[in-house]
């Protein structure tokens, strides 16, 4: 009579299978690290060019930065220079200026016209001189206008007075000045220059026109 054990051919069976999955969980573990360290190396391999641009672009940065340190400090000193020159341009029209608006002052004195003084503050001048007449007096303050150094030119007195028997008209003019020579509009068409006395009568003092 033959036995056949059957219990141990399925124990047996069971085995295998037992051995053959934990075959598959380590074969997809292994499977599944593969693909993460795969992964993790790719990543790493794209990482290297962003990291070697995002260097480049640091670098650039830097760069930049020294640039525009040295543009402000380019800047900086040219407007220092422009200061220093428009000091040094100021210094020398201070210089230059009075004596050319003297020279104008001069030249639009007419014949019969002597000048006693001239004096300025903060760009209001004033003129006092001796005239023969009226007449000769708006001359010289239409001549004055046509200056580029003195605007609204205004007679503000006249005085009948005698030097050494002779009659004479002694006045007084005000106007603006400037020691720039700026372009300025000769004398304002509607300035009143003096009229000559009817009948010969003086002009009263601080006679305003």
């Amino acid at each position: 009579m033959i036995r056949i054990n059957l219990l141990s051919a399925r124990e047996t069976e069971r085995e295998v299978g037992r051995r053959a999955e934990g075959r598959l969980i380590v074969l997809g573990a292994m499977l599944a690290a593969t693909m993460l360290l795969g992964i993790e190396v790719w990543s790493r391999m794209r990482m290297i060019p962003v990291r070697a641009e995002y260097a480049d672009l640091q670098a650039q940065v830097k760069v930049l930065d020294t640039k525009t340190a040295e543009l402000s400090e380019l800047q900086k000193n040219k407007a220092e220079l422009d200061e220093k020159l428009k000091t040094i341009g100021s210094l020398q029209q201070r210089k230059v200026g009075p004596a050319n608006v003297l020279a104008d002052l001069s030249d639009a004195a007419p014949e019969h016209v002597w000048l006693l003084e001239f004096t300025e503050d903060s760009g209001a001048a004033t003129i006092t001189g001796f005239a023969f007449d009226n007449q000769t007096i708006a001359v010289f303050m239409r001549n004055l206008g046509t200056s580029k150094y003195f605007t609204d030119v205004d007679l503000v007195e006249t005085t009948q007075t005698a030097q050494k028997e002779i009659q004479l008209k002694k006045f007084v003019v005000k106007a603006r000045l400037s020691y720039t020579g700026q372009p300025l509009s000769p004398a304002s068409p509607d300035l009143k220059y003096p009229e000559p006395p009817k009948g010969g009568a003086p002009a009263s003092k601080g006679n305003r026109v």
